[in-house]
């Protein structure tokens, strides 16, 4: 009786094996219904088969015609990998659950199917891979026969030096200015049409602040590039060769999950600092005020400098070593090893007691940095 009661829905073959979808595996749904209908002809005799099915309204027939939309949506694309997702009308999957509650809840949704089916036959024909994480998602309106795209960004690692003092790392507000982040994602954009970038970098000096040595690592990110598959030499080239100051190197094809990993590192840094005093320094109580700071835990208060964009909380942080290089009348040359988050401005003048205790507390008088490098980033490299 149950049967006969299914066959009774006037179902397309695929959709009447698709009730019994997960009653067991290395069969497609077409092979179920074809069973089922097997089965009910050798009981009953012969069973209708529908032309024209209410539920899928043949769709599984028309691959081809999705084919060419699909094709067309994402020809001015370069991609290697792609997802198939579906939109069907609301109301038909209710339908369907209904139906296929009534029969033990043991089937699977036409979005699903569809989803599954047409992604191996546009695979196949396109020579694309299928994947969980594309370069493209593709997304099918069944109900308005429309395609919509979502393109995953490319992400590109390498490490910065800056050579200037009057920079930002990234763009003010609006996208204004030139900024490190202008410099290299401009020349992104021009080689992967892409619509927008955004510059992921571990950590940040200031404006005035040059970082030399090692660089400081980060990740340019191409929104909706339409070519992915760029010359990274002919990248690095294109940026160093700007006269914009701004080199960059150890450029490698990254994934999103990098961007957390360079924000997520903690690398104590080194700082060649050169230090200003209105009056004289006194050579020695100068050395034995720098001897003081290091290996001892200071606590450093968000600067005024920077408190209307940044939490305003206490951080301890320890000085590795302070080298002096240099002392003349009134100005020393330090070399500064601090962990990872420092504010080394304030470790000098003292912002009016938010770091404590600072260079200047130690010496006994007002000492500011004239100009500020980062020389190194102990990354082990």
């Amino acid at each position: 009786m149950i049967l006969q009661s299914l066959f009774e829905h006037n179902l397309c073959i695929r959709c009447t094996g698709r009730v019994f979808a997960n009653v067991d595996t290395g069969m497609t749904n077409l092979d179920r219904g074809r069973s089922l209908l097997f089965a009910y002809k050798s009981l009953y005799g012969n069973a209708r088969e529908v032309d024209k099915c209410w539920l899928c309204n043949n769709i599984f027939d028309q691959f081809d015609k999705y084919y060419g939309m699909v094709n067309d949506r994402t020809a001015e694309y370069e991609y290697d990998s792609f997802l198939i997702g579906s939109k069907f009308d609301k109301d038909l999957l209710i339908s369907e659950e209904t139906l296929q509650n009534d029969y033990g809840s043991k089937g699977e949704s036409i979005k699903k199917e569809f989803n599954r089916e047409f992604g191996k036959y546009f695979a196949l024909r396109s020579g694309k891979d299928h994947s969980k994480d594309p370069d493209i998602a593709i997304h099918i309106n069944t109900i308005y026969d429309n395609v919509e795209l979502v393109i995953k960004s490319l992400y590109v690692y390498g490490k910065y030096i800056k050579k200037r003092r009057d920079i930002p790392q990234t763009r003010w507000i609006h996208g204004s200015g030139e900024s490190i982040e202008s410099i290299i994602g401009d020349e992104l954009i021009k080689m992967t049409t892409s619509e927008n970038y955004h510059l992921h970098g571990a950590g940040r000096e200031d404006v005035d602040v040059m970082m030399l040595g090692n660089g400081r690592e980060f990740v340019i990110e191409a929104v909706n590039p339409k070519i992915r598959n760029i010359d990274l030499d002919k990248f690095k080239e294109a940026v160093n060769s700007s006269g914009k100051d701004i080199f960059i190197s150890d450029l490698a094809f990254c994934t999103k999950s990098t961007v957390k990993e360079i924000k997520e590192s903690k690398y104590d840094k080194v700082y060649f600092a050169e230090i200003e005093s209105k009056n004289s320094i006194d050579e020695q109580r100068f050395r034995e005020a720098a001897g003081k700071l290091v290996g001892i835990e200071i606590s450093q208060r968000t600067p005024i400098r920077v408190i209307g964009n940044r939490s305003d909380i206490i951080r301890k942080k320890e000085i590795k070593y302070i080298n002096i290089d240099s002392i003349g009348y009134n100005t020393a040359i330090i070399k500064v090893c601090a962990e990872s988050g420092t504010y080394i401005k304030e470790l000098v003048n003292g912002d009016e007691g938010r770091t404590v205790p600072s260079l200047s507390s130690m010496y006994g008088d007002k000492l500011y940095i004239k100009s500020l490098d980062v020389i190194n980033i102990n990354r082990g490299d």
